[in-house]
């Protein structure tokens, strides 16, 4: 079992945490930091420039936002009687305003000089604005251009946990990283990322496991499926049950170093035929954004009572109206992957994405809560 340098797995803290992305347009206050213990501010972004100002920035709209994001998401009053802490999130996926975002990282990461800046501008930028940990949410680390990518990764990784050991400011701050489902990322020219499992675990104090969107418009485009399935009897390595177990196969890694991320979305499929709606059913693709939890529920759930068809053997939901056909996670699964993941294969928690796609009252999100699930509470910071 790989040793960590940020404490004993088996007394680690719980991780109930979310992740707050900025180009969602939902204001932080939306978030109920009481049903939380770690929220992110995502994302921060990665230029390809040598020059330490500016090879991370805060979205140019949203700067002030990023600034007070500490603050901001710590419960008032004495309803909560710990501090929430906050973690800035490098990276994340790419958009109109920050492509490129997944190249710009392999190339901070690739040169030393370069990857000095890039660590020591992370450091600062948390200090300054008083978050309480960093995280590199690289979607998605690839062999294509930088042959020496892995080698690089794994001196990044060695190199920010050296960084935040000997900064001397206190409380020593916090490390994770946000990956791929499976530990190997496929590519299509047959060159695969493997990422450092070993590294990962040694330097971070927790790892975010992407375990969703095995079935999208895009990859799925002519059948529905389990969107979010945490088992798969029909495809077994689909599912994410299956990554879990992928990266922790022969304890390479601690089951304590995996936090399972929650996706508070789902996608959208049109119907070939009317009275075929199962997962697998032949459909078109629907819009390939994925749809926020709130939307689902107010459009569908609540407007137009739509029943949600429990897939009880995929743990996953789907809802159908006329030819719509939409494949999510409802509260009663979100609770479910919890139990099987956190206390079945004892992972540290769980990471929601994106929090403010929760409806109005938070239903989803206190869907994790461990009084809710389990009958007591056991959460500590």
């Amino acid at each position: 079992m790989a040793s960590s340098p940020t404490g004993a797995a088996d007394d680690a803290p719980v991780v109930k945490a979310g992740c707050w992305f900025s180009a969602s347009g939902h204001s932080v206050n939306q978030i109920d930091p009481t049903l939380f213990t770690h929220l992110y501010a995502g994302f921060a972004v990665v230029n390809k420039t040598p020059l330490e100002d500016s090879v991370i920035t805060f979205p140019p709209n949203n700067e002030y936002i990023f600034q007070t994001f500490p603050e901001s998401v710590q419960p008032h009053g004495n309803t909560h009687a710990h501090k929430v802490k906050a973690l800035l999130s490098i990276g994340g996926p790419d958009s109109d305003e920050t492509p490129n975002i997944s190249e710009a990282i392999a190339y901070q990461v690739s040169d030393p000089n370069r990857r000095t800046t890039f660590i020591k501008k992370s450091i600062k930028l948390a200090r300054k604005y008083n978050y309480d940990g960093l995280d590199l949410c690289w979607l998605y680390p690839s062999n294509g251009a930088y042959p020496n990518l892995l080698a690089d990764f794994i001196l990044f990784l060695n190199e920010w946990r050296l960084n935040v050991n000997e900064d001397k400011n206190k409380p020593k701050l916090l490390l994770t990283a946000t990956v791929f489902h499976h530990p190997v990322i496929p590519s299509i020219d047959g060159n695969d990322f493997s990422y450092p499992i070993e590294a990962l675990s040694r330097n971070m104090d927790w790892i975010n496991v992407l375990a969703t969107d095995f079935y999208t418009p895009s990859n799925s485009a002519t059948k529905t499926g389990p969107v979010h399935a945490w088992l798969n009897p029909k495809e077994e390595k689909t599912c994410g049950s299956h990554g879990i177990g992928m990266w922790t196969e022969g304890s390479k890694i601690e089951t304590k170093k995996l936090v399972l991320s929650l996706p508070f979305y789902g996608y959208e499929w049109t119907l070939e035929k009317l009275a075929e709606h199962a997962f697998f059913a032949p459909a078109k693709q629907g819009s390939k954004l994925p749809i926020e939890y709130r939307k689902i529920k107010a459009d569908y759930l609540d407007k137009h009572k739509c029943p949600v068809v429990d897939g009880g053997e995929y743990v996953a939901a789907y809802l159908y109206s006329g030819a719509t056909w939409i494949g999510f996670d409802d509260e009663q699964w979100i609770s479910t992957k919890i139990k099987l993941a956190v206390l079945g294969m004892n992972l540290r928690g769980y990471f929601a994405w994106d929090v403010t796609a929760d409806d109005d009252n938070h239903t989803l999100s206190n869907a994790g809560n461990w009084q809710h699930i389990y009958g007591f509470n056991n959460i500590c910071i």
